[in-house]
């Protein structure tokens, strides 16, 4: 049997073949070993022939990395098995069935950008063309298509107009797919599905071409990737999953583990083989790991463990702010050099992207290279740069290039022939761009349409101006561009685009409020200057050894002999938006904090900060989880009135009390720490926060967020600014 050296466990599930086979191999036990070994066993042992050997992973570096290495070890045979991913098989099945399924032989798939593409011209002059970016159309419509449901049920089950408008869109998009002969990757997927249940010859064919069925990561697959296996896998046919219900991370794109629980149920007789043997990580590190884990009940159940030294003590550390975490952090980092160890053995995972800015922002200070992996840095994302452009303008009117950016984002009818007219008018005239906006409409040739736009454009600027030039601070100013460029009412915060993004901008905004604490009076030229210098490029080569900042999600099948993780907080780990937070969600968190702890090998760190202002999110303080982690021998950091957690740990479970919820009308009197009282007269919900136009008894209205400047009511309905209240 190939695979000298194998543990017990491991050598059972290479040479099993009494029936199916679910193999729960956890963090860290040579899964992917396993795997490539049971697939050279049965060429090698001529239990079947090559091509009757089926082996899908999910993503097609893992799929190139399987292939590699059965190669190595059945180097003739190999070429002959069908290995990929579960869309490039279907895709491979979509072509051979061209004919009979009615599609065209040489039909395209279209990748994300095209799919947006599409969507973007289906949008347009749509209901919810204002409200709805392609992205978060693509994210609705993948959601509905893995969940397996049909345009038309679309429209008739949509909860609300929005919705409806959204699944009419799926109806026009799905018919302009098929016009085009062409399918997108959740159609690889579905459209198989659908064939080899509703053509029976297909059916019988299928599920009887594979002797034996392979599938990697098993815990990530979605509703119409576990039909497909089930309907590949017939009579006559071995299947064996292998994969760790307590890795299922990945629900939030339609990943289901309850596939991996019920697999014994979809597949009678399966044998279940545990590979508990840890090979990462030492026990110090698994046992806090392991008793995380315990406390979810959707899960197998294993135990791991491991040879290895006991090691250093898990560490928990308690900091004010976001700021000094990251500093903290990177002193750490600074000190553990001194001991030898390399910045690239190091990664600082965290919950959101957003969060990334104050680890970039630290490292740069303290010259420790980094790499932000799996995204792009902070101050590169569309929604930064957009947002920073329109900053640009308001500092420097003269900057067209910043304002060619973002005159038509999000779309408002400003197409590129309007903009063009524009701005060879603005180049003529020379003055601010929000006066010649105002009277667009003497523009020659210019369409009523896109006038109008740039008429509410320009008020929107000369309000944001009249900030700049009243040295208003910089995270005013930014809010009044949140709230008045269109970008937030852009952006759906059901989706996970959206949600992404507004946690980027949110965290901007957090950022501008940060630098006016500690420049009071700097206003919006001294934080873009701020700004500039967190976006210069790095002087350091490319190629070098980097600290790795990342999501926790972009840190599964990676490993780092240190870890910290950062923001365990009642919040944001486990991550809570308000509506939308139930059971399952808890426990994929839970599993989510597990993956992260079990990327480290040697030393593992969990740091939370007492104050971390984040719109919309009512609970803070230390997280649930923390409570819930078996830290004998471990330590709190003494960094910032964290509590011993290897006496107490359970004293980690207490939550800050959430305050009562602030529901703004029209009619309210607030207070704003700037301009005093004023009355509310338009009061909208924004995520989780509010937009506020409030009348200060100035020549305009103000635009106003509520999520980082303390609005108070003064009085829930009536009187004027400067009235007795």
């Amino acid at each position: 049997m190939h695979g000298t050296g194998l543990n017990p466990e491991q050598a059972e599930a290479v040479g099993y073949l009494g029936g199916h086979l679910l193999v729960l191999a956890g963090a860290g036990s040579g899964k992917t070993r396993v795997l490539t070994c049971r697939i050279a066993h049965l060429l090698d042992a001529r239990v079947v022939e090559p091509r009757r050997i089926l082996a899908v992973t999910f993503t097609n570096k893992a799929a190139g990395e399987m292939t590699e290495r059965v190669a190595k070890l059945s180097p003739s045979d190999a070429p002959k098995v069908r290995m990929g991913t579960f869309h490039s098989v279907c895709a491979w099945i979509l072509r051979r069935e061209a004919s009979a399924g009615g599609w065209p032989e040489n039909f395209s798939i279209y990748d994300s950008d095209d799919q947006k593409s599409l969507l973007r011209s289906l949008l347009k002059g749509s209901p919810v063309e204002a409200r709805v970016t392609p992205g978060a159309a693509q994210s609705w419509i993948s959601k509905w298509k893995n969940s397996i449901t049909t345009p038309a049920t679309a429209v008739e089950e949509a909860g609300n107009d929005m919705e409806r408008e959204i699944a009419l869109i799926y109806t026009a998009y799905d018919g302009a797919l098929r016009r085009n002969g062409a399918f997108d990757f959740d159609d690889l997927l579905t459209v198989v599905l659908g064939f080899i249940r509703q053509d029976a010859d297909a059916g019988r064919r299928y599920s009887g071409m594979f002797g034996h069925i392979l599938v990697d990561e098993y815990q990530d697959t979605n509703l119409v990737q576990r039909e497909i296996l089930r309907s590949l896998g017939g009579p006559g046919s071995m299947v064996c999953a292998v994969g760790d219900d307590d890795q299922a991370i990945y629900g939030w794109r339609g990943a289901r583990v309850s596939n991996i629980l019920d697999f014994p149920d979809d597949f009678p007789g399966t044998r279940i083989i545990r590979l508990e043997r840890n090979y990462r990580s030492t026990p110090a590190i698994l046992r806090a790991a392991s008793s995380l884990v315990s406390f979810n009940r959707g899960r197998h159940g294993k135990v791991l463990w491991t040879e290895r030294p006991e090691g250093e003590r898990v560490t928990v550390a308690s900091l004010r702010n976001p700021e000094d975490e990251a500093a903290w952090i990177l002193r750490e980092v600074s000190d553990l050099g001194t001991r030898g160890v390399r910045p690239g053995d190091i990664a600082v995972l965290y919950r959101t992207n957003a969060q990334s800015r104050a680890f970039e922002s630290a490292a740069l200070l303290s010259g420790i290279p980094y790499q932000v992996v799996g995204s792009l840095r902070f101050y590169e994302r569309e929604e930064i740069k957009d947002i920073v452009a329109w900053l640009r303008v308001l500092a420097n009117p003269g900057d067209a290039v910043s304002l060619s950016r973002v005159v038509n984002k999000p779309a408002r009818g400003i197409g590129d022939r309007s903009r063009d007219l524009f701005f060879t008018h603005l180049s003529s005239t020379g003055g601010p761009p929000h006066e010649l906006m105002k009277r667009a409409d003497r523009i020659p040739g210019l369409p009523r349409a896109a006038a109008a736009s740039l008429a509410n454009l320009g008020s929107f600027l000369a309000g944001a101006s009249s900030l700049v030039a009243d040295g208003a601070p910089a995270s005013e100013v930014v809010d009044a561009v949140a709230a008045g460029s269109g970008m937030l009412e852009a952006l759906d915060p059901s989706s996970v685009e959206g949600s992404s993004r507004l946690e980027n901008i949110n965290e901007f905004r957090r950022s501008a409020a940060e630098y006016d604490t500690l420049h009071p009076g700097a206003g919006l030229p001294g934080f873009l200057t701020s700004i500039s210098l967190m976006t210069t490029s790095d002087s350091y080569d490319s190629g070098s050894d980097r600290l790795s900042l990342m999501t926790l999600h972009c840190a599964k099948g990676l490993e780092f002999g240190t870890v910290f993780v950062a923001g365990v907080e009642e919040g944001l780990l486990p991550f809570i938006r308000a509506g939308r937070f139930g059971p399952d969600d808890l426990e994929e968190e839970r599993r989510l904090l597990y993956v992260g702890m079990t990327r480290a090998m040697e030393r593992l760190c969990l740091t939370w900060a007492q104050h971390r202002a984040r719109p919309g999110v009512s609970a803070g303080g230390p997280s649930r989880f923390l409570g819930e982690l078996s830290l004998e021998g471990s330590q709190d950091s003494g960094t910032g009135g964290g509590r011993d957690a290897a006496g107490a740990p359970g004293a980690f479970a207490e939550v800050q009390a959430a305050p009562a919820i602030v529901t703004y009308a029209k009619g309210n009197v607030i207070h704003h720490p700037r301009y005093g009282l004023g009355l509310v007269v338009k009061a909208a919900r924004r995520g989780g926060e509010w937009q506020l136009t409030v009348d200060f008894g100035m020549d305009e209205p103000k635009v106003l967020l509520t999520g980082y400047v303390p609005i108070t009511i003064v009085r829930e309905k009536g009187g004027f600014p400067g009235g007795d209240s």
